[in-house]
């Protein structure tokens, strides 16, 4: 900040000239923490909150080395990301303004990580608001296992080369989302008896999903795999 002063009709006048830092960086100035705690016999829980501005929230959550820590965020403001950082407080193991609002991390040590929650920069400045629905996910245990391939099985060894739609109840459809998860975007909707072609399946926590897309390759995404059988031909 520099100032500067005049003598002006017999007063003299300060002004103040103030340079703003713009970067899109996330910002922690007012932080608060909370601890997330999982009900008896579940492995997940969603938070719901709002921050405001400069405002962010740290949730803890203790987790052991070889566990399997995912969160997804959805919300109201696009500036709006979650980075995971590990028990030492160094470099984030994931950052949501890179990788988006999905994060699936094999965790290499015990103790507490922090899910941080926050608005850029740009939006902090401008004091805007966003309300969030977090989900947060811890499965698995020792030996620390690798992560998934981003390549996940094909035809021939993932299972049928094709699936059919099935079980979906009359008149709903079979959501394919962007991501393993059920909080993700929607890409398309199929109905019962559709063809899709397999690309592979995966856990996330309890929940088999599987790659699919039309046989034509086209509409790629994610899909319940419990609503899917090994088409007939």
């Amino acid at each position: 900040m520099r100032s500067w002063r005049a003598f002006v009709g017999g007063l003299y006048v300060v002004s103040l000239a103030v340079t703003a830092n713009v970067s899109s960086t996330p910002v922690m100035a007012q932080d608060r923490s909370a601890r997330v705690e999982f009900s008896r016999g579940q492995s997940s829980t969603t938070i719901r909150g709002a921050i405001r501005g400069y405002e962010g929230i740290n949730y803890l959550i203790n987790v052991r080395s070889g566990q399997r820590l995912a969160v997804t965020m959805d919300s109201s403001n696009g500036s709006n990301y979650f980075n995971i950082l590990g028990p030492d407080g160094g470099d984030a193991l994931f950052n949501g303004s890179i990788s988006g609002n999905f994060a699936d991390v094999i965790v290499p040590d015990s103790g507490d990580y922090t899910v941080q929650v926050y608005l850029m920069r740009n939006a902090a400045r401008r004091n805007e608001q966003a309300r969030f629905t977090l989900r947060v996910e811890v499965t698995g245990g020792r030996p620390i296992a690798p992560p998934p391939s981003p390549d996940f099985a094909d035809g021939l060894s993932g299972g049928p080369d094709f699936f059919q739609v099935a079980g979906i109840a009359r008149g709903d459809a079979l959501n394919i989302r962007t991501r393993p998860s059920a909080q993700s975007p929607i890409v398309t909707r199929v109905v019962n008896g559709e063809i899709l072609r397999n690309g592979g399946c995966r856990m996330t926590g309890k929940t088999r999903w599987c790659r699919v897309s039309r046989p034509d390759g086209s509409d790629a995404g994610w899909a319940a795999g419990r609503f899917l059988i090994e088409a007939s031909n």
